[in-house]
Order: structure tokens, then sequence, then C-alpha cells
């Protein structure tokens, strides 16, 4: 049997009002179309427009397929159930039960959360990339196509190129994204800095601050993998 009030994050026998107010809440933060149609956001807002049509079409106690085991439980663990001439019910559910349901609504804002935290992430990644790109573009439309601007192109404006995708793929919330960024930081990071232990580099400082922070936003992005299909 299903727990309709579980999904919804209420408590048994929540009232009508209540049961609207979480399902609107819910479904602005579960709906896919705000989170790039991710499947685990499409399977929990189905669960959770079918909770909210089984408790919405009438009475709670002849619409939730949670109710009879719900009392059977209750009964079991001595539970106080009680009712008056208007057959409404009190259900005195227990401490556990109510821990169990914030929990659940707590780890679904958690996971929100995150969704939102990547797409921030991402966002900075793909202006940061875009930035360095205009750069580039700028230097070869200034200095002309020679020879030598174009291989600086392609061998230190082409990873940021490579960047911008990861991120955007990222944002999409595809992991593939992930190893193409993570995969062109590390070289481009590597490379830099050879060239700055080597004396290679002409602008040490800048070269430094760069590979740091894209090193920065490697380990930020890796704590968000696990959030990418």
């Amino acid at each position: 049997m299903k727990n309709y009030y579980e999904t919804l994050g209420l408590q048994e026998g929540a009232s009508q009002e209540e049961i609207q107010n979480s399902y609107e809440r819910l479904s602005k933060e579960l709906d896919p179309s705000n989170n790039d149609n991710q499947d685990f956001f499409k399977e929990e807002f189905r669960l959770l427009n079918e909770a909210y049509n089984a408790l919405s079409q009438g009475s709670i106690l002849k619409n939730s397929d949670s109710y009879k085991p719900s009392v059977a439980s209750i009964k079991n663990d001595s539970s106080s159930i009680s009712s008056n001439s208007s057959d409404s019910f009190t259900v005195t559910i227990s401490k556990e039960k109510i821990e169990q349901l914030k929990n659940r609504e707590q780890t679904t804002e958690q996971i929100v959360s995150v969704a939102k935290g990547l797409k921030i992430l991402s966002i900075l990644s793909m202006i940061g990339s875009g930035f360095f790109i205009l750069i580039f573009l700028a230097m070869i439309i200034f200095s002309g196509l020679g020879f030598g601007t174009i291989i600086l192109f392609v061998f230190v404006g082409a990873p940021f190129v490579l960047k911008l995708i990861g991120a955007l793929k990222m944002y999409k919330g595809k992991k593939s994204g992930y190893n193409i960024y993570i995969i062109t930081s590390n070289i481009f990071n590597i490379l830099g800095i050879i060239s700055i232990l080597t004396g290679n580099q002409t602008e040490p400082i800048s070269a430094t601050i760069l590979i740091a922070s894209m090193i920065t936003f490697s380990i930020l992005f890796y704590k968000y993998k696990a959030q990418l299909s």
C-alpha cells in the first residue's frame, strides 16, 4: 500500500488545506520542466501527482490507500484512535513516524538545492570560458589570421571551447559534460604548470591564478558528479 501522506511530506490525517499547500510547494520544486526533465524529477513529480489526486478527490478516509494499514499499525503500537458523532477520527502518530516524514521532506529539499547549485556553477563556468574565448577571438581579429595566432587559439583557446561545451552539458544534467570538462581542465592545467616551472610562461602570475580557478571549479563539479546522468 502506498502512503500518499508521506509522499506529500504530511502527517496522517492532514487537512485538505495542508494537502493543497504541500502539493503546490512541492510541485514547483519537482516540476521536471524546471529541472531539465531529469528522470528523477519526472518520477518524483508523477508520484506527487498520484498522491495529491488520491487525497484530494473527496474524504480522506475513502481515498487514502495508506489509511487502513496505518490504523492497523497504530493499533499495534497502542496509539489512540477516537471517533465522534460526525464520524471524524483523531489519529496519534508516533514520534518516529513524524521524524521519518520530516526526513523525507528534508531529503527532497536537499536534492532540489543540489540541482540548483549545479546549475549556478555551470553558468559561472560558461561565463568564464566564454570570456576567454572572446579574448582569443579578439586577438585573432586584431592580429590577423597568421599561423602563430591560429596555433595559439588551437592550443589555448580551444580548451575553453571544450570547457564551455562541458559546462553546458552539465547544466543539462549530462555526465558526459563532466568528463569533457575535467579531461580538458586537467590537460590544460598540467601544460600550464609545466610552462610555469620551465620558465616558458610569459605571464606566470596570471597563469597561476587561472590554473587555481580551474582546479577549484573541477573540485566543486566533482561534488555534484553523483547528480549527473
